[in-house]
């Protein structure tokens, strides 16, 4: 495969189509509407696409979707990225459906299955939600579980005995303040200043998706999924992104949570989400690995989110229900 593709990527003067098996709805709705772009960012197994403001994901299909994503197989992917230079044009011709590269090469979306990333409502049982709830959150505390969001293995416990019980929080721990913060902007809308809090939040952390972003998509995601959870956090995220957002965190970061404000996710997330309040079994387990591989920290960060959420969202409900 790689000697094929070698010779037709290294002759300049040829093209080089390549199907595209599957992306984002969205995808088309970026290319349509501002179809001159550049490439944005190059890593070792993917690539940005910019198109205006907006990114375009392309990396390995077995590596699930952004939400603004398209997959190729994993070797393709690969070897794309070697070929790919920050700033290079490329642009999406529609009459051939098709996103132009540099070097002759173009990716072919005629035939793609366009993928849905907005959350559906959870319709399980809420006894298994607990149970999985409390599964999820022991799991964390597994060394090989790394999250950006704690600086030590006894601040990574406070943290998971906090999300199964927010009494064990110990005063003066900034983290814990800080993540009550955050779970009170849920909870109890209004009573907190939301820039305040997410001052804090947006952009904490290393990496392309820093923690604190991450740890947000998380919240966002539960709060998608569960039924008839309060919009208030949402809408003053939305808010919030749209005055500071390209200020306080990456362009890549700031995707995902732009995306996390209309109910769109990874697929990864999606999955993970979809199992939460199902029996747990072998698709449970295979999600919450899957969640696992998501950067060095964003699954783990992404995943306390969740937990975070629903907790968020269990005592919003009781409040009102009180």
């Amino acid at each position: 495969m790689f000697d094929s593709m070698d010779r037709a990527f290294g002759n300049h003067n040829e093209v080089f189509g390549l199907t595209v098996p599957a992306a984002s709805e969205d995808v088309s709705r970026i290319l349509d509407k501002n179809p001159k772009g550049k490439i944005h960012s190059v890593f070792t197994n993917s690539f940005n696409l910019a198109f205006g403001e907006e990114l375009i994901h392309v990396g390995a299909v077995e590596n699930g979707l952004a939400p603004f994503g398209m997959g190729l197989d994993q070797a393709t992917a690969k070897h794309l990225t070697k070929l790919m230079s920050v700033n290079q044009a490329v642009y999406w011709d529609k009459r051939s459906m098709s996103i132009i590269l540099p070097g002759g090469i173009f990716l072919l979306l005629s035939q793609v299955k366009w993928t849905d990333h907005r959350m559906r409502q959870l319709d399980g049982e809420r006894s298994y939600l607990k149970d999985n709830f409390e599964f999820v959150a022991s799991r964390l505390l597994k060394a090989d579980w790394q999250t950006g969001l704690a600086e030590t293995e006894e601040e990574k416990k406070r943290i998971v005995d906090y999300l199964l019980d927010s009494s064990s929080s110990d005063e003066g721990n900034l983290v814990l303040e800080k993540l009550e913060s955050l779970q009170k902007l849920v909870s109890h809308p209004g009573d907190l200043d939301a820039k305040q809090v997410f001052d804090y939040w947006i952009g904490r952390g290393l990496g392309l998706t820093p923690s604190g972003d991450d740890c947000i998509t998380g919240i966002c995601a539960a709060l998608s999924a569960l039924e008839g959870t309060d919009q208030t956090f949402r809408q003053q995220l939305k808010s919030y992104l749209a005055e500071h957002g390209r200020k306080r965190t990456t362009h890549i970061a700031l995707e995902y949570l732009l995306y996390a404000t209309e109910n769109k996710f990874h697929s990864h997330l999606l999955e993970l989400c979809y199992v939460m309040d199902k029996p747990r079994g072998t698709e449970f387990l295979h999600a919450l690995e899957e969640m696992k591989k998501m950067g060095h920290t964003s699954g783990t960060d992404t995943l306390v989110g969740v937990l975070m959420g629903i907790k968020a969202a269990v005592l919003l409900k009781k409040r009102k229900e009180g």
